[in-house]
């Protein structure tokens, strides 16, 4: 899988690429399902049949976009160190999300339309939601574990995975409002989501 596509000059790209590029752009304005076959291969000059010949439907684009765009967030959240302890792992994992989000803001929110995939890619999509959930449950749980974190106590439900749910969630919310071109920095951000995070939970000594 490749890195999420961004804006770039038509000359030399492939189809392919051009045809990710602008279903991305589409489907971020407009929503996956405003958005027709027609709408994306004229937005990069291409004909409507043009889109058949990269991928089988324009379920099979949304699909495509929103696998590079784990693919490169996979990438950015296994270069957080896995033997350092877990509030800094854990700021090192919410970073990561962070600044993934700021950086891929429309490839981001295009994700955000996963439920409009078939039940099989459904499925995967869930799984990879999923996993990244278990992983940042994972290092709050061995954070709490060991003394360094400290959660609220829910009745009837595991603080740990709400906790991780509360923190990913929030996060990604910066795809929506972030701006490149706004006074604070995307690096910036991120960390202050990442401090924001491990104080909430930090064990008060």
């Amino acid at each position: 899988m490749g890195t999420p596509v961004r804006s770039r000059s038509r000359n030399g790209q492939h189809p392919r690429v051009r045809l990710q590029e602008a279903g991305t752009r589409l489907f971020y304005n407009k929503g996956f399902h405003a958005t027709s076959v027609r709408d994306i291969t004229e937005a990069c000059g291409l004909t409507p049949g043009a889109l058949y010949n990269h991928f089988g439907s324009k379920e099979e684009l949304l699909y495509s976009i929103i696998m590079d765009g784990h693919a490169a967030l996979d990438r950015m959240l296994d270069a957080v160190r896995a033997d350092a302890p877990a509030p800094e792992r854990l700021h090192g994992l919410i970073e990561a999300f962070v600044l993934h989000h700021t950086r891929y803001r429309k490839e981001a929110v295009v994700g955000d339309e996963w439920r409009a995939l078939d039940e099989e890619h459904r499925d995967e999509v869930r799984r990879l939601r999923l996993g990244i959930r278990a992983r940042v449950s994972d290092v709050i749980r061995e954070g709490a574990a060991a003394g360094a974190f400290e959660l609220p106590k829910v009745p009837n439900g595991d603080p740990v995975r709400m906790a991780a749910t509360a923190a990913l969630d929030m996060s990604f919310r910066v795809a929506g409002w972030f701006s490149p071109d706004g006074p604070v920095s995307d690096t910036a951000v991120a960390a202050f989501y990442a401090d924001l995070v491990l104080r909430s939970i930090s064990k008060v000594r």
